[in-house]
């Protein structure tokens, strides 16, 4: 396995990662704005693109999984709650930051997922963790000691609850089962949406929004 990390997109500066399985098949997670520069990077990495994984449906984390999707042939998974996203420019905020960005093609293939769902691409296993909040329908993607945590949970901060469908009493109950995960290692990577990479325990000492249970 192999994990590339894209250079960060858009004004918003949205992370997407690339994750390649040991027979050459890759998994994306998140689609922003950039789908040309992220196209050419598959094409430099000799990879076949055969999934995307999104972590929820603001524009600013989909606005290339059409044209992307259209190129490739790559499947698009997406939470349930936020499947509407896709084809809505009011829920997906792309008319909310229309002065600063295109509106995002609508796309109408979304296969939905929920908490507990495994996506499996060759070795690839990826568990869906429902991690409402930052939208209704955020998730983290669980892969071995890799945690891919979209909005929900940043290097020494969170994603903001002020949107249509945000909601900061389910965020931070969502923070705290994020705090309280035990899984099989004994730490994980944090691969948020935006910022830099951190490491779970680290924001269990470090993140304001988890040290000492400010939410209790």
């Amino acid at each position: 396995m192999k994990i590339i990390k894209l250079k960060p997109q858009g004004m918003f500066a949205v992370n997407s990662y690339l994750v390649v399985s040991e027979k050459n098949n890759a998994v994306l997670i998140d689609a922003p704005e950039g789908a040309e520069g992220i196209l050419a990077e598959i094409e430099k990495q000799g990879v076949k693109l055969n999934k995307i994984l999104l972590t929820h449906g603001h524009c600013d984390h989909i606005e290339s999984v059409a044209e992307i999707a259209e190129k490739t042939g790559a499947e698009v998974f997406i939470h349930t709650n936020d499947a509407p996203k896709l084809t809505d420019s009011y829920l997906n905020l792309s008319e909310y930051f229309s002065m600063y960005m295109d509106e995002v093609t609508h796309y109408n293939h979304g296969i939905c997922v929920d908490d507990g769902d495994t996506i499996i691409e060759d070795e690839l296993l990826f568990t869906v963790f429902h991690t409402p909040g930052h939208s209704s329908g955020s998730v983290c993607y669980i892969l071995d000691d890799v945690i891919f945590s979209g909005d929900t949970l940043f290097r020494d901060s969170i994603g903001r609850t002020d949107m249509p469908d945000g909601d900061p009493i389910k965020l931070f109950a969502s923070l705290k089962t994020l705090e309280q995960f035990e899984g099989r290692f004994d730490d994980y990577r944090l691969l948020a949406g935006h910022g830099p990479e951190s490491t779970l325990n680290r924001e269990k000492l470090h993140n304001p929004y988890l040290r000492g249970n400010m939410f209790e």
